[in-house]
């Protein structure tokens, strides 16, 4: 009985995975043709230097490519989840780095105080000892997920 029951909510999951999948994935398409749009329309400017970019521009898509690559790394972790049933802690470690580099390369030190850094510096090496223990231990066990059952 109590199988029954527990079926409905894991099976009502999974289909929310695969829908979170599918807009993942339609958000990293729509992502990359607004991508190409901004990088086409900068270099197609009536400027004198047709291929020169404004700082604040390459800033712009520098950070919309590490984004794309966020949620690439975020659709492989959701697809590792909902096919193996197991939670692959490396892998979103090493998505929570990219996202904090993302935001600390993009990041504009005139308009930003000091908490702000220092918050950003305090996460950054959390992630990254976790990080590490997550994968001393790996070398240990010799396993990359963990089951969440």
């Amino acid at each position: 009985m109590d199988e029954k029951i527990m079926h409905y909510p894991v099976t009502v999951a999974k289909y929310v995975l695969r829908f979170m999948i599918i807009m993942l994935a339609l958000s990293m398409i729509f992502g990359a043709a607004h991508l190409t749009y901004i990088w086409v329309t900068g270099l197609l400017s009536p400027d004198p230097l047709y291929f020169v970019l404004d700082i604040h521009e390459l800033f712009e898509i520098y950070g919309m490519i590490l984004i794309l690559v966020v949620g690439y790394e975020l659709m492989k972790a959701i697809s590792i989840i909902l096919h193996s049933e197991k939670i692959p802690f490396l892998q979103i470690l090493r998505i929570a780095i990219i996202a904090i580099s993302n935001k600390m390369i993009t990041l504009d030190i005139h308009k930003t105080d000091l908490n702000q850094m220092i918050g950003l510096a305090c996460i950054m090496v959390s992630i990254g000892v976790a990080y590490f223990c997550f994968n001393q231990k790996e070398c240990i066990m010799d396993s990359d997920v963990h089951s969440i059952k």
